[in-house]
């Protein structure tokens, strides 16, 4: 059953990670789509505001003091990029400072499940749900929160320390349920760690579909105004 635990750990590494990927690749194609600069901004918005308020509330929870917090200012760094928000926090060592960066990914993808699980149709087949004038706002809703889902390149400074800090406590665990597991009878408590893993697997499926869905409907929509150039 440790074992298993850990596959779905694994799967769910692997499922932030395709999440992140695929908001990267809404980014690039928008930004292909739309020539605009203030109009791709003004879409961007959406999902910078609750990008940058994921990293707040994920500081207030780990206890850690916030200097700044600026939800959407456009502003343009010194090496040419734009940054269209920023929360500014103590520093606080590698598990800490990765909770708050890897807080987006988590946060939004959460909040396109609840949306699905709020706006379509329980129950229904494809028919239904295409029918449905509300999976249409959900379509809208995972576009814009797809958009501020990814880790900036500000965040990822963090990743390094964060996934070598939990690989290693990880292992730890592993081999500590493991011995648990052979003297006493955590059978109960292993099963529902990976019902809850799972469950939540499951969940992420649902917003990695959301977000293809939103990629292809912006790649289609870019093919129909370049043809019609």
């Amino acid at each position: 059953m440790t074992g298993e635990l850990a596959e779905q750990a694994a799967i769910l590494v692997g499922m932030l990670t395709l999440l992140a990927l695929m908001s990267y690749l809404l980014s690039r194609v928008l930004s292909g789509i739309i020539r605009t600069e203030r109009l791709f901004y003004l879409l961007l918005a959406p999902g910078t505001i609750v990008h940058e308020l994921c990293h707040l509330l994920a500081s207030l929870v780990c206890f850690v003091p916030v200097y700044e917090a600026h939800l959407f200012r456009v502003r343009r760094c010194e090496d040419g990029t734009v940054q269209l928000g920023e929360v500014v926090h103590a520093d606080v060592g590698p598990i800490r400072n990765g909770i708050i960066g890897m807080a987006p990914l988590f946060g939004i993808s959460a909040l396109i499940y609840l949306s699905a699980r709020w706006l379509l149709p329980e129950g229904g087949g494809a028919v239904s749900i295409l029918t449905c004038g509300w999976t249409y706002l959900f379509l809208l809703l995972s576009f814009l929160l797809a958009l501020g889902l990814a880790p900036s390149v500000q965040d990822l400074k963090s990743l390094p320390a964060f996934v070598v800090t939990s690989v290693v406590l990880g292992t730890a665990g592993y081999f500590l349920g493991k011995e648990l597991s052979s003297r006493y009878n955590i059978s109960s408590l292993t099963q529902n760690a990976v019902r809850t893993v799972r469950s939540v697997n499951s969940g992420l499926v649902l917003v990695a579909l959301a977000i293809g869905a939103t990629c292809l409907i912006a790649f289609l929509a870019g093919r129909l105004l370049r043809a019609t150039r």
